[in-house]
């Protein structure tokens, strides 16, 4: 039994390491899972609820800038009826119209002002103080979109700067007929200034934008103000092409907007009635920054959790091998003598019953040696108790030493012990137990000048025989050999 054949467990039982490490496997993945999966449900949330509100945003920017618009087309109708219904009369100069005028300026806000330009192109304001004499615009499209009769009408130009204010302004003109004063056209200039002040206030901050674009793809107004961009086009990216200019409404995602390179959420529609596209974006760093907090956070609570979890778990497995230790130290105790080392009464119970059983499952040979000290009274009488255990331990070490790993030893009690031979033949064993008791015979011990001898009886098993049955043979055929005159093997064949 390599003094009982018990090696106890240095670790927790694998079933129980297996049973743990599932315990925390499973509670870990459960928790990085709902770390996963609550994550991308927010991302889709805050999608679809920014999407939502995106869209409401976008439809009060259109409905603003059909509103400007439309306010612009109609204070050119009035101011074009006045006019027409006075061709003889100076518009820049009469009384009446300049109260019009200025009543119409008044009702924007400020943020338009209608201005004139002759046959010749030259630029007039109202009222006309010279401001702009000599000013001519002939080459702006404003002007030449009423000299072509295929755009000639209502006509949204792009945004120009000023030659006389220096100031970015959307114009929006008419052709006149029968105008006093040589007036050919009228337009309304809108004040990008003034209209980016509406927008600024609703745009997503920090980083969304509104824009405005004629149905072409060219700018007409951005906020943020980003002057390198009004008047150009667009119409040549994919954007424009898969996007803006394809559908009349709709939302999408781009992860690098033409005017800047930022990731956006963009929805858009066309203004009703007029050729305009309204974009109202945000930015994605800023639609996700408190989403990526508190994915941050809650990754750093599962962290925790995890370390924690691990830590708990190879806590318990600690606690575990030691209660395994624990465990194999009794299991040991229970069954090893304590003075020999070897196998006690209760080890060699077990071990016959198993090997009993084993024998008679798969056909095999199983002999048992039943070993008894001579005169081991006399010895405890005539030289004491501390050689008499001496002599016990140096007998059982000797037995072990001439075991095979398969074989078991154990004191039955007193100067008593048993050997079980497994898969041995009672011709072999008998070999075997002559060897023991040549080796024990060899043993010299100081304090003891005597010889020492031991008996033995050998039973092997029979078929269908109990372990109480085989162990009782073998103790028959110890006492036979005792009864011989010791120092002898004795065999109980059994039936036979």
């Amino acid at each position: 039994m390599d003094k009982v054949k018990a090696s106890w467990p240095l670790a927790a039982h694998p079933s129980n390491r297996r049973l743990v490490l599932g315990l925390v496997g499973t509670l870990m993945v459960c928790l990085w899972c709902f770390v996963g999966f609550w994550s991308v449900w927010e991302r889709h949330s805050v999608f679809a609820a920014t999407e939502q509100s995106m869209e409401q945003l976008n439809a009060a920017v259109e409905e603003q800038t059909r509103g400007l618009f439309k306010q612009a087309e109609t204070f050119l109708m009035v101011a074009r009826h006045w006019v027409q219904a006075h061709p003889d009369t100076d518009p820049g100069t009469a009384a009446e119209f300049l109260e019009l005028v200025d009543h119409m300026r008044n009702v924007s806000g400020g943020r338009l002002d209608i201005r004139m330009v002759t046959r010749q192109g030259i630029l007039r304001y109202i009222p006309d103080r010279g401001q702009a004499l000599r000013t001519n615009v002939s080459d702006r499209d404003y002007f030449r979109a009423q000299q072509d009769p295929a755009t000639k009408g209502y006509f949204i130009a792009k945004p120009v700067l000023s030659r006389v204010t220096g100031k970015w302004g959307i114009p929006i003109s008419i052709p006149v007929e029968r105008a006093g004063g040589d007036v050919a056209v009228l337009f309304v200039a809108i004040e990008v200034d003034s209209v980016s002040d509406i927008f600024e206030s609703e745009r997503v901050k920090p980083n969304g934008t509104i824009s405005i674009l004629r149905q072409d793809g060219v700018f007409m107004f951005r906020s943020p103000m980003e002057t390198s961009v009004l008047a150009t086009s667009i119409a040549d990216t994919a954007t424009w092409k898969q996007h803006l200019g394809a559908v009349g409404k709709g939302v999408y995602q781009t992860g690098q907007a033409v005017v800047d390179g930022r990731s956006r959420m963009v929805t858009f529609s066309r203004v009703s009635g007029y050729p305009l596209v309204v974009l109202v974006s945000v930015d994605i760093d800023d639609l996700l920054g408190a989403w990526r907090v508190h994915t941050l956070a809650l990754f750093f609570v599962a962290l925790v959790v995890s370390v924690f979890c691990m830590a708990f778990g190879r806590a318990l497995l600690g606690a575990m091998a030691a209660e395994e230790r624990v465990r194999g130290e009794l299991e040991h105790l229970m069954l090893t003598d304590p003075l020999t080392g070897v196998g006690n009464r209760r080890m060699l119970t077990q071990r016959l019953i198993e090997e009993i059983a084993r024998a008679h499952r798969y056909g095999r040979s199983l002999t048992i040696a039943f070993f008894d000290i001579d005169y081991f009274k006399r010895i405890n009488d005539r030289y004491g108790h501390p050689v008499g255990d001496t002599v016990l331990t140096q007998v059982a070490a000797c037995l072990q030493g001439q075991l095979r790993k398969s074989d078991h030893v154990g004191r039955f009690g007193g100067e008593e012990f048993v050997v079980l031979l497994v898969e041995t033949s009672l011709e072999d064993a008998l070999v075997l137990v002559e060897r023991m008791r040549a080796a024990v015979a060899a043993l010299h011990f100081p304090d003891m000048p005597d010889p020492l001898t031991i008996s033995a009886g050998v039973a092997e098993a029979c078929a269908g025989e109990s372990a109480q049955d085989l162990l009782q043979r073998s103790d028959r055929a110890l006492y036979q050999a005792k009864a011989n005159g010791r120092d002898r093997t004795c065999v109980d064949r059994g039936a036979d």
